[in-house]
């Protein structure tokens, strides 16, 4: 299995790509994930990368890739997450496959209403005391002293930034339904449903047992 998950903020896709990747033995590649931990690991890579945020400039594409070849060629299977966020970022992970003599099997889109992912993501608080994150609706903080709090929101997901980064999401990234589309490997996904039922829907759409 090797597929990319994509949707906007809040549609669930690192949660799906490590429920699927524990159902299936395939290898969850966050590409935040391996950004920080280039810069952790001090690397050239990362210094150039740290160079870029400390600037307040976009990473640029072949970098990200350049780090990403070494987990997408470790691997057998596995789920892309949080990459590509654009063409150019497509054509560029399609040029590394090319080198890495691998093909993609699917691309999965995540799909929910923007007023659903707004109430999804603006409900949450996240624990000053423990990191844990809760929301107001659908996982209130405890009432029973386990976690002290205080809780609160973050900024990123005020309704205000969380509107501007669908946005972005809408005019950016949403378009590789289609170019993904005209090569036969789009499927997608009701993010709405309950998380298990999403997990079983993208493996049946990729041809997987649930």
């Amino acid at each position: 299995m090797r597929i990319i998950l994509l949707g906007p903020q809040g549609a669930g896709k690192g949660t799906q790509a490590q429920r699927i990747a524990d159902k299936v033995g395939a290898k969850h590649i966050s590409t935040g994930d391996i950004v920080r931990a280039e810069i952790k690991s001090g690397s050239e890579l990362g210094q150039k990368v740290q160079d870029y945020n400390d600037r307040g400039e976009l990473v640029p594409d072949e970098i990200i890739v350049q780090m990403a070849k070494p987990y997408l060629d470790d691997a057998d299977s596995w789920i892309l997450d949080g990459f590509p966020r654009n063409e150019a970022q497509a054509k560029a992970l399609d040029a590394a496959l090319d080198e890495l003599g691998e093909d993609l099997d699917a691309v999965v889109a995540l799909e929910a209403p923007d007023e659903a992912l707004v109430t999804r993501l603006s409900g949450r608080r996240q624990s000053q005391a423990t990191g844990n994150i809760y929301h107001v609706e659908y996982d209130p903080p405890p009432e029973d002293g386990d976690d002290p709090g205080p809780f609160v929101q973050r900024k990123d997901d005020a309704e205000e930034a969380i509107r501007r980064r669908l946005e972005i999401y809408h005019e950016q990234t949403e378009p590789l339904k289609d170019y993904y589309a005209e090569r036969g490997l789009l499927v997608v996904v009701d993010a709405e449903q309950e998380i298990p039922k999403v997990t079983e829907d993208i493996l049946e759409a990729v041809g997987e047992d649930a």
